[in-house]
C-alpha cells in the first residue's frame, strides 16, 4: 500500500490499526463559538476521537445573485435556501477558527477540516491542524489539490457522486505534488442515503485501486452502516455528531446525537476487534477430549477386520482416533478387544485385508 498508515494527529489511519472517527461537526455551531467550543469539549470527553468542522471564511466562494439553491432534508421534511445566503450564515473570521483550533489542542484532540481556499489551507498549517479534507464538489479543483498536497497535511478526499476516474485522478494528482499522505472516504449519495444505495462494497474496492486507507462519510440516520464498513475494511468513519438531529437546519438529519458518542466508539472498536486475522491460530491448551475413537461393536477375536460393521465411535479417543481411520481401516486384529471397549493401535497387525 502506497499510504500504509497515514497520521491523522496522534492517530495511525489504515489496515491493521483501529478505525478512527472523525465526529464531523460540520458548520452546525454556525456563527456560534461558544456552541463550537462546547462541541469541541463534549467531543473530547466521549474517547479517543478527531474533531472534523469546515473553514467557511469567505462567503465569496459562492457567487451572489446566481440563484443557484442549496436543497437539503431534515427530520421533518425539506429545506431549500439560496446558497449564497446559506453560506453567508455559516461563514466565520480565521479569528473564529484559531480560538477553536486553540481549544482542540488544549484538549489533545486533532483537528481536521474541509477547505475551500489557499487561505484555508495555509491557515490550517499555521495553526497546527492534523489533516485536511476536499469536498467531493472540489475533487476537479486541480489548484487546490495541489496547494493541499504540498502543505504537509495529509489530505481526505470525499469520494461521493464522483465518477471511478474523477477520484483517481484527484488522488494521483496529490501524490505527484508530494502529498504526505491520502485516505479516500466513500460517500454514499445524498442526505440521508438508504441502506440499500451505501454500496458499501466500495470500500474494499477503493483500497485496492488506490492502494490508501479508506474510510465512510456516514449519511446515514441511524448508526448500521458504519459498523458494516468497519466489517468491511474501513479504515476511517466520518460520522455528524450535534446535540439535535432532528432540528430543521442542514446536514444534522444524519447526525448521532453527541451524548451516544461514547458507545458508537465502543461498539465501532468492538466491530473491528472481531475481524482478527486469518488464518486463526487456536488457543493452548486446546480441548479435544470430545474428539472421538474407535471402540469395538461386539466382542472382537483375533483376525477380524476394522471396518464400520465391527467398530464405532466414542470419545474420549482412548485408543485409535478417528483422525487416523484411513491408517486402521482394513486391518486385522492381532489380538481381542471386548465390546465397547477401545480399540488400540497395539492390538492391529500387518497390512489392510
Amino acid at each position: 500500500m502506497k499510504d500504509p498508515h497515514v497520521r491523522i494527529g496522534t492517530f495511525p489511519v489504515g489496515d491493521g490499526a483501529p478505525p478512527v472517527f472523525l465526529a464531523e461537526v460540520g458548520t452546525f455551531f454556525n456563527q456560534s463559538l461558544e456552541q463550537a467550543r462546547s462541541y469541541a469539549r463534549r467531543i473530547a470527553a466521549a474517547g479517543p476521537v478527531v474533531f472534523k468542522t469546515e473553514i467557511l471564511h469567505d462567503p465569496g466562494i459562492c457567487l451572489a445573485g446566481t440563484g443557484i439553491q442549496a436543497a437539503y432534508a431534515h427530520a421533518q421534511g425539506r429545506c431549500i435556501e439560496d446558497y449564497r445566503q446559506l453560506i453567508e450564515r455559516k461563514c466565520n473570521p480565521l479569528s473564529f477558527y484559531a480560538d477553536l483550533m486553540a481549544l482542540c489542542r488544549e484538549l489533545d484532540v486533532p483537528f481536521v477540516a474541509s477547505v475551500y481556499d489557499t487561505a484555508a489551507v495555509d491557515f490550517m498549517v499555521a495553526h497546527g491542524g492534523a489533516a485536511l479534507k476536499i469536498a467531493r464538489n472540489n475533487v476537479d479543483h486541480l489548484p487546490l489539490i495541489r496547494h493541499c498536497a504540498q502543505s504537509g497535511l495529509p489530505i481526505i478526499f470525499d469520494a461521493g457522486g464522483l465518477y471511478v476516474w474523477e477520484i483517481v485522478r484527484a488522488v494521483e494528482e496529490a501524490r505527484r505534488h508530494g502529498a504526505v499522505g491520502v485516505i479516500v472516504n466513500h460517500h454514499p449519495g445524498a442526505n440521508p442515503t438508504p441502506a440499500e444505495l451505501h454500496n458499501l462494497s466500495a470500500i474494499p474496492a477503493y483500497k485496492a485501486l488506490l492502494d490508501c486507507p479508506v474510510g465512510l462519510s456516514c449519511h446515514y440516520r441511524g448508526e448500521q452502516m458504519m459498523y458494516a464498513a468497519v466489517a468491511l475494511g474501513a479504515n476511517l468513519i466520518e460520522k455528524g455528531v450535534c446535540d439535535d438531529p432532528d432540528e430543521a437546519e442542514q446536514d444534522v438529519v444524519t447526525a448521532a446525537p453527541i451524548g451516544s458518542l461514547p458507545d458508537i466508539l465502543r461498539v465501532m472498536t468492538e466491530c473491528w476487534q472481531a475481524i482478527g486475522h486469518f488464518p486463526t491460530l487456536p488457543r493452548e491448551p486446546r480441548d479435544l477430549d470430545t474428539r472421538s475413537g474407535l471402540i469395538a461393536r461386539r466382542d472382537l477375536r483375533p483376525g477380524d477386520v476394522i471396518d464400520v460393521e465391527n467398530v464405532g465411535f466414542a470419545w474420549p479417543a482412548s485408543g485409535i482416533p478417528v483422525g487416523s481411520w484411513d491408517q486402521a481401516a482394513g486391518r486385522r486384529l492381532g489380538c481381542a478387544v471386548a465390546a465397547g471397549q477401545p480399540v488400540p493401535w497395539h492390538a492391529v497387525e500387518g497390512p489392510p485385508a
